[in-house]
């Protein structure tokens, strides 16, 4: 059972990362690149590249990696829902059912926020 509900996590997270990017900014398409769109909505949810690195690397050796994965997967919707400006129920929701709020806020719901000013087109 929690590996269906981990498959059903990653599915509606990967069929709505292009919708987020384009939401943020991005070409639509730049979600559809495996490795390079993980890279942009960590970008535009505005985590550190460093901590990026460290958070992986612990992920990859440390004999409590469940410990790391799961710290991810419970912050994420929080993180989304603030970028996006969804309230805090929203947040909530993403946690227990993603399968229907990553897809809610990537293509209906929700406006980016973060966007200080700057260009981001990548050329």
């Amino acid at each position: 059972m929690i590996r269906i509900t981990v498959i059903a996590y990653l599915i509606s997270l990967y069929i709505s990362i292009p919708a987020l990017l384009n939401k943020a900014g991005y070409k639509f398409y730049y979600g559809l690149i495996p490795f390079f769109n993980i890279y942009l909505l960590f970008k535009v949810l505005e985590i550190n590249p460093i901590f990026l690195i460290v958070y992986s690397i612990l992920i990859i050796i440390a004999p409590f990696r469940e410990f790391f994965m799961t710290v991810l997967v419970i912050f994420l919707p929080f993180m989304i829902g603030d970028a996006f400006e969804t309230s805090l129920k929203y947040s909530f929701l993403g946690l227990i059912l993603p399968f229907i709020i990553f897809p809610y806020i990537g293509f209906f719901h929700g406006v980016y926020q973060y966007d200080g000013g700057e260009n981001l087109e990548i050329y």
